[in-house]
């Protein structure tokens, strides 16, 4: 994609997951402070930017170029209008917690995974999640992959979107069979990774490997330059902190059920896909009631 027509058609996350395999180590030390300190950057004069960097602002104007702005003015203005959009609800909630340091551990991961939700709300638009699930829909078949923790959102995804549509598997590799699965996709296929740190290598070989035999590859991972995130044609972000040392999934389930109720809504089929696995279930007496 031409850094030109990315103008005035996507906000910094966009643009810099587009160009970031293409940039400088220099020009990506100034993006990753960017994308981790928004709030910081987005008010800084270009100057100011430059001597927190300690890097030059003709180096601060050539990342604004490479990503596709005509300069750091553009690219600040997306910065401010992301923060005005989210600063209202995360921030009450940061300063609420900030507020009630004596809470039990109980109470602090209840809140931290609502600003997880609310975070997770703003960074994926209506537009975004409905060409994720036109995606879906549209796909011939549909592999789902993640490794280690992951792998239970993957399995959680295929479980629910295997009974609204056919075609859609869980690309594990018991037994070392995931190249078996894999010879299977092509061109009209799609395949879907949920990757959060640390993130998983195989996960990244597996969409590699899909990318190249001309899938279409959607991610859910936690930030637009993570590893899947940058060879992905698209990107679902889900914010996953917590006080713990273990991720929190809260979000990524939600986007779960996001993409499972627009395809149950959107595709034709999938009341015929449901009424078929209902039968096998009360023929095979699966559940007690």
């Amino acid at each position: 994609m031409r850094t030109g027509s990315l103008r005035n058609k996507t906000m910094f996350e966009e643009r810099l997951r587009v160009q970031y395999q293409s940039l400088t180590k220099t020009q990506r030390k100034i993006a990753d402070f960017l994308l981790h300190n928004a709030e910081e950057a987005a008010f800084h004069s270009i100057s100011g930017l430059a001597e927190a960097l300690h890097t030059s602002t003709s180096n601060i104007f050539r990342l604004a170029k490479a990503i596709g702005y005509s300069g750091y003015p553009e690219l600040q203005r997306d910065l401010q209008k992301k923060i005005r959009q989210k600063i209202s609800p995360v921030k009450a909630l940061e300063n609420s917690q900030e507020k009630d340091k004596g809470k039990d551990i109980y109470s602090i991961i209840f809140d931290m995974d609502a600003r997880n939700l609310t975070s997770t709300q703003e960074l994926n638009s209506k537009e975004t999640l409905d060409r994720a699930v036109k995606e879906i829909i549209a796909a011939r078949r549909v592999g789902l992959v993640g490794f280690r923790s992951s792998q239970a959102i993957a399995f959680l995804l295929s479980f629910f979107l295997g009974r609204v549509r056919k075609n859609c598997e869980l690309l594990d590799n018991w037994f070392g069979n995931l190249t078996n699965f894999l010879v299977n996709y092509g061109p009209k296929d799609l395949l879907v990774g949920i990757s959060f740190p640390r993130y998983s290598r195989q996960t990244l070989e597996v969409l590699r490997y899909g990318k190249q035999a001309g899938c279409k590859v959607i991610c859910l991972t936690d930030n637009p330059v993570s590893p899947v995130g940058q060879i992905s044609d698209l990107v679902l972000l889900a914010g996953h902190k917590t006080s713990t040392y273990f991720n929190s999934f809260s979000s990524a389930v939600t986007l779960v059920n996001c993409l499972v109720a627009g395809v149950s809504l959107k595709n034709k089929k999938s009341l015929e896909a449901l009424k078929s696995f209902d039968r096998i279930d009360n023929e095979w007496r699966y559940f007690l009631r």
